[in-house]
């Protein structure tokens, strides 16, 4: 292990401007699930609520991802009228935590409207952008937002990789993570609940890889870890797997652990309580039927539509994570915290397979669903990446001609909107999940 008392921060800075302009700087933008993110915290800065009653003109057209909530805490989807009050019906967690970052965005755009004044486009969206109206830029700000995030998780990945692996390499290990996965063209796009789970889980490995020379440290990783499942239910499995952990290899923080947890849990429950009288929310009793005997066939084929799918398959998207799974299976990565994250990986690909009534993740592009863990992916890469130049030159040319197909397949997500009408045309992927398993007409040749 690579251990440094002191980081040059003129690496990270610019890979930090090096991910966000990239990102920021593709066509694409894909506000679908995350449609409510930028009303949800201009509500909180202007009317100190998370409801959607303030903005009549952009629920009555569409009432996507919405509820309707009454005072007994009742809810209602698809009504013309509510008798409570409207509500993003997805995890409070994430609007939340972007509240900041979007506000500012909104700031920032209001004070270079007299600048901005002097460009025009036939775009709505682009013009709406110019005028600085979040109702109608909200996907450009969206975008904004959400690869600053992904700059973010890429900084906190060459942290992470410097504890193993020299500067240079990090760097490239950090560029991987960040250009040629999921963590690009879903995490990158817009604000979706994998954007913020994804820089939660690298602040967190960070913390217990640090634990290791400063025990405190795993103590602190209960805050993202709570966090965490504010933002996306299968995060739960961090609970799991984390606190474990903790509990295992650092048992001395575990009541520090909790106690920083605490604080998170105590609001998020006091949140649902105030609105669903319940402890969570709707979306977090989603049926995860294929763990029930009779649907373990259906299982099975889920569990490989997620892995090698055309339209889905995480090693068809990203086939260079191949070489992270024969890391995973051969022991490579020697850290400490390395079992750990391969039991993870394996309980989240089984529970989105679980969700079988929507395995393939909806209108998206590629293995969504995989988004979260795609940090645990490439961190298992570092073996490879340490002892570079004593690998066979076959080796090294499969690693680099798979890496670059990654990214080919994931640039389409940040730069072809046809990838995206593959879901629709020539028909819903939700009424046709056949097609899911359609080599003649995959995705990413749209």
């Amino acid at each position: 292990m690579i251990l440094r008392g002191s980081h040059n921060w003129r690496a990270p800075a610019l890979l930090f401007a090096g991910v966000y302009f990239f990102s920021g700087l593709s066509p694409v933008a894909t506000s679908f699930d995350s449609r409510w993110n930028v009303y949800i915290a201009m509500s909180l800065w202007d009317h100190g609520a998370t409801r959607l009653d303030a903005y009549p003109r952009a629920i009555f057209p569409e009432e996507y991802a919405l509820e309707c909530v009454d005072q007994a805490g009742h809810v209602r989807t698809h009504v013309a009228s509510c008798d409570g009050h409207w509500y993003n019906s997805y995890p409070i967690g994430g609007p939340v935590l972007e509240t900041p970052l979007i506000v500012a965005a909104v700031e920032v755009l209001r004070a270079a409207r007299p600048l901005m004044a002097h460009f025009h486009s036939s775009n709505a969206v682009i013009a709406g952008f110019l005028r600085a109206d979040y109702d109608i830029a909200h996907p450009i700000i969206e975008e904004q937002c959400a690869s600053a995030l992904l700059a973010a998780s890429a900084v906190m990945m060459y942290f992470i990789a410097l504890r193993f692996l020299p500067g240079r390499r990090a760097v490239w290990l950090a560029l991987l993570f960040a250009l040629a996965t999921s963590a690009y063209s879903v995490a990158g796009r817009a604000l979706w609940q994998h954007t913020p789970s994804m820089l939660l889980l690298t602040i967190i490995i960070y913390l217990l890889l640090g634990a290791e020379q400063r025990p405190a440290m795993a103590a602190w990783a209960g805050l993202p870890v709570a966090l965490a499942y504010t933002v996306r239910p299968t995060d739960s499995l961090f609970v799991l797997i984390f606190t474990l952990y903790v509990a295992v290899r650092h048992g001395r923080q575990l009541p520090g652990f909790l106690l920083a947890a605490a604080p998170v849990a105590i609001a998020f429950v006091a949140y649902n309580e105030s609105i669903y009288h319940a402890i969570l929310s709707p979306y977090y009793h989603t049926q995860l039927d294929g763990f029930l005997p009779r649907y373990w066939p259906r299982l099975g084929m889920d569990l490989a539509g997620n892995v090698i799918s055309p339209s889905r398959g995480l090693f068809v998207y990203t086939p260079v994570f191949l070489f992270a799974a024969w890391s995973m299976i051969r022991r490579k990565w020697r850290a400490p915290i390395a079992p750990w994250l391969t039991a993870l990986v394996v309980l989240h690909w089984f529970a989105v397979s679980a969700y079988i009534a929507n395995w393939w993740a909806g209108d998206s592009y590629g293995p969504r669903f995989f988004t979260d863990l795609t940090p645990v992916f490439v961190l298992f890469l570092i073996p490879y990446f340490r002892d570079w130049t004593g690998l066979s030159r076959g080796v090294r040319t499969a690693f680099v001609t798979l890496a670059l197909i990654g990214f080919a397949m994931h640039l389409r997500g940040g730069w072809s909107g046809a990838v995206y009408e593959w879901n629709v045309k020539p028909a819903d992927i939700d009424q046709h999940p056949e097609r899911n398993w359609d080599w003649s007409d995959p995705p990413f040749l749209r």
